[in-house]
């Protein structure tokens, strides 16, 4: 099955600004638009490697700064085996946001990283999750991405259940899973078990949509998710 990668071919906007929290030079962050009290943080996709970045955002944070909201596009540290220092990036940057709480959108292991972060990091108050990776277990069962779970984690899935989104507690934030069934990346039977075992998530699944479409704002499903920010 062909996948939809169009959205890597739209134009995306330059940030407005780059701000660092960190020293390392993957502790860093684009500004979309002036922040304000609420903003929207986007993490990533790229199965935690770190061939992928920020960058592969860059559409959807320029859409959503057109509709006049505050984006902070996150990037971390991606240090294959060292799943401790990408979470503790997440963190830290969040904490050290000027704001009182934010928003967090996250696609496919930046999904698990937003997920992560709902059960950890108190400021996070909403997180809608495209495609994202819920169950650590499962990746590593089907050897998703080649390899991916045990990559990242560089241990057994089974011996880190709190990285796991599908042993995570998600207290009152308000958490939205958007996946496509078409989706050949993270298998859509991945987020059904999630919603299953999580009864308050929202889930949202939508027909004929692969992986890369749920990041795209040209896509017809962001006319329904810009309404649900």
């Amino acid at each position: 099955m062909s996948e939809d990668r169009s959205v890597f071919d739209l134009a995306t906007r330059v940030p407005d600004d780059t701000w660092a929290y960190g020293s390392d030079s993957d502790q860093v962050a684009d500004i979309f638009g002036t922040l304000n009290s609420h903003p929207l943080v986007l993490l990533h996709g790229g199965y935690w490697r770190p061939l992928w970045d920020r960058t592969s955002m860059r559409p959807l944070a320029g859409a959503l700064a057109d509709a006049r909201h505050a984006v902070i596009s996150l990037e971390y540290r991606r240090i294959p085996g060292d799943p401790d220092a990408m979470v503790a990036d997440v963190a830290a940057a969040i904490a050290a946001i000027p704001a009182e709480a934010v928003t967090l959108i996250g696609h496919s292991a930046g999904g698990h990283l937003a997920l992560w972060a709902a059960a950890n990091v108190s400021k996070v108050r909403k997180v809608l999750a495209l495609a994202p990776v819920s169950d650590l277990q499962m990746t590593e069962e089907l050897n998703l991405d080649e390899g991916a779970a045990s990559d990242f984690l560089g241990c057994a899935a089974s011996t880190r259940p709190d990285l796991d989104p599908m042993y995570l507690e998600y207290g009152n934030v308000d958490v939205i899973v958007v996946q496509g069934d078409c989706d050949i990346r993270v298998p859509v039977e991945m987020n059904r078990k999630f919603a299953l075992h999580h009864p308050q998530v929202k889930y949202q699944e939508h027909a004929d949509i692969g992986h890369f479409e749920v990041i795209d704002p040209t896509s017809a499903i962001w006319f329904e998710l810009f309404q649900s920010i």
